[in-house]
């Protein structure tokens, strides 16, 4: 079994992945499923019952893990295809018949969080808290590698499991079931695969589109992170209300989160900290939703602003989003000023002409609405309050591990240098240091050069013949 990259960092990272039932599931939008989505039939497309993710974090290793699993016998792995892991791989040819690897997360498995106190003077400290949500055929672990180098310099960082279609496979875990042998109940999750266009249809309005449906997605996840978001502080509240609802998932089973022990004691400590100063990460079509989430919420909106002020946005696909795009505002958080922002784009997204400019327009836009909102009378900024910079030579796919398992050989080489550039601008984007961290990469301008022969063959074919100039490392400020 291939293991990601061991990652030295300052703390030990654990794991656990939780789950959070609804009292009443809601449908999103009005698409129904075809039989060829492989799920069941004229269903609603976008049934939300539970919300689930993974938690990656500074680890307790002197402490039982939730099993009991006592510290001398932790093992550092973690599955990094979700359990069962023949539906998930099943879930993966569904979306786009791609071979795969079995590899494991250099992580130890529900152990207890760590107190910050053990590592700082202040008897009060708290972990900041992270939000990351997955691009399309992604999953809570496909960016494992980030969030592991995140939590090892201390942040706790939810990893969304969206279930709005664009996972391979997720199963549900307080659902389902069928008759067995003797009478006996056998537990059988129910199994939801990734949707293409043609696996939804909408009833009666012949007009609905395949942007109608990406608005929709787009609104099931903002839904799922409020909610996620609110159980979350529930749970970690120094004072959890008993109603909280969280469970801790094994492969497709979950099980009541135990009232006792090290490890609820860990997580129900106020040891994380939830009202303000949070972090949201989204690579792709989860960049969308980072956008999404700071554009001013509409009147009636059933959810409070999230306390966001820091945006980390990768390689962001802008297609389902209104023309121009939104802009941030200080309303759609709950922090006085407009929240900081990187945008890092691959070589890829740089070299789409249109797709580029949109960006390019957004982030110009930004820039001047953050500006106005941050503005104090009497002083002048200094700062650049949204930044966006390319990656010389990555692709749509570096930010996540596949950049580095998949394919093996030669190109996990440059999956890991991209890696390693896209954690160390995070680290020090979250702590203030962008500007210096800039001093330490190589940079460039940006040039395009035409080859015969297209060094991004995963590329689409309009941009097979056109790169970037530079190398693998090289970053472009724009």
């Amino acid at each position: 079994m291939f293991t990601l990259p061991d990652i030295p960092g300052r703390y030990p990272v654990g794991a656990t992945t939780f789950a959070v039932p609804l009292e009443s599931p809601q449908a999103v939008g009005s698409a129904k499923l075809r039989h060829s989505s492989g799920n069941t039939p004229y269903e609603p497309a976008l049934l939300l019952e539970e919300v689930v993710f993974t938690v990656f974090y500074p680890a307790d290793l002197q402490s039982p893990s939730a099993d009991g699993t006592q510290p001398e016998q932790l093992r550092k792995t973690m599955d990094w295809v979700p359990k069962p892991v023949k539906g998930t791989l099943r879930g993966y040819a569904h979306f786009a018949k791609l071979p795969f690897w079995l590899s494991a997360i250099p992580v130890y498995p529900d152990v207890p969080l760590l107190d910050p106190a053990e590592s700082s003077d202040d008897p009060e400290a708290q972990w900041p808290l992270v939000f990351f949500s997955h691009g399309l055929s992604g999953t809570r672990t496909t960016y494992s590698h980030l969030c592991i180098r995140l939590a090892s310099e201390g942040k706790v960082v939810i990893s969304m499991e969206h279930r709005d279609g664009t996972a391979p496979v997720v199963m549900s875990h307080f659902s389902g079931g069928s008759q067995g042998k003797k009478g006996k109940r056998r537990r059988r999750p129910k199994v939801k695969y990734y949707l293409h266009p043609e696996d939804i249809f909408y009833e009666g309005d012949g007009a609905q589109s395949k942007s109608a449906f990406r608005a929709d997605q787009l609104l099931f996840r903002r839904i799922e992170v409020y909610l996620a978001y609110k159980a979350f502080s529930d749970l970690v509240d120094a004072h959890p209300r008993a109603e909280s609802g969280v469970h801790v998932v094994y492969g497709y089973k979950c099980y009541e989160m135990p009232k006792r022990g090290a490890f609820w004691q860990s997580w129900a400590a106020g040891h994380v900290q939830c009202r303000d100063d949070i972090t949201y990460i989204g690579h792709s079509f989860g960049g969308a939703l980072v956008v999404s989430l700071h554009a001013l919420l509409h009147k009636g909106a059933r959810f409070e602003p999230l306390p966001i002020t820091h945006a980390l946005v990768l390689d962001p696909w802008l297609e389902p989003l209104a023309t121009p795009g939104p802009a941030p505002h200080v309303e759609a958080t709950r922090d006085a000023r407009a929240p900081s922002i990187l945008v890092l784009n691959s070589e890829e997204f740089t070299l789409w002409p249109d797709h580029f400019a949109r960006l390019e327009g957004v982030v110009r836009a930004w820039r001047q609405d953050i500006r106005e909102a941050n503005h104090v009378p009497g002083e002048e900024s200094q700062s650049t309050p949204v930044k966006l910079l390319t990656l010389v030579r990555a692709k749509h796919v570096s930010f996540s591990d596949f950049g580095v398992i998949w394919p093996l050989g030669h190109a996990s080489r440059d999956g890991r240098i991209v890696l390693k550039i896209v954690g160390d601008l995070a680290i020090a984007f979250l702590g203030g240091e962008l500007r210096e961290a800039l001093q330490g990469i190589e940079k460039r301008d940006m040039e395009i050069e035409h080859t015969k022969k297209g060094s991004l063959n995963s590329a689409p074919p309009a941009l097979r013949h056109r790169k970037l100039v530079g190398h693998i490392g090289e970053v472009i400020v724009h």
